[in-house]
């Protein structure tokens, strides 16, 4: 009896994404996906075939790159009304503004309140 696949579900989002995006099917989506994230092809087919998970910090990534919500992709929380859907406020920003965003998720509190002082000084 051949076993399922435990995380068959997570499959299923990430491949609704792909979709999405416009991601070619098969064995080129495999290839797309694991060259856009730096990673092995084996690592990827292994996701597509719901048979393990991204760590938190690749499935955080994932999510922003195909602008879903991480509640969804992860663990299939949230309606599917919201994939796609950006938050206006980011989409206003400049790729250089979007910059200094991503930068400063990568800090610590005490340090964005740092340079957010530091950038109110003018």
């Amino acid at each position: 009896m051949p076993r399922s696949a435990p995380y068959q579900d997570f499959a299923n989002r990430l491949s609704d994404i792909c979709d999405k995006a416009g991601v070619p099917d098969g064995r080129q989506r495999v290839t797309a996906v694991a060259d856009q994230f730096g990673l092995a092809r084996e690592t990827v087919r292994l996701w597509f075939a719901g048979e393990v998970l991204p760590a938190l910090p690749r499935l955080i990534e994932i999510a922003e790159a195909y602008h879903c919500s991480l509640d969804w992709l992860a663990m299939g929380r949230e309606t599917r009304a919201k994939i796609d859907k950006h938050t206006p406020v980011y989409d206003a920003l400049s790729s250089q503004e979007r910059s200094v965003v991503s930068a400063m998720r990568g800090l610590s509190e005490r340090r964005r309140a740092g340079l957010v002082a530091l950038l109110r000084e003018q």
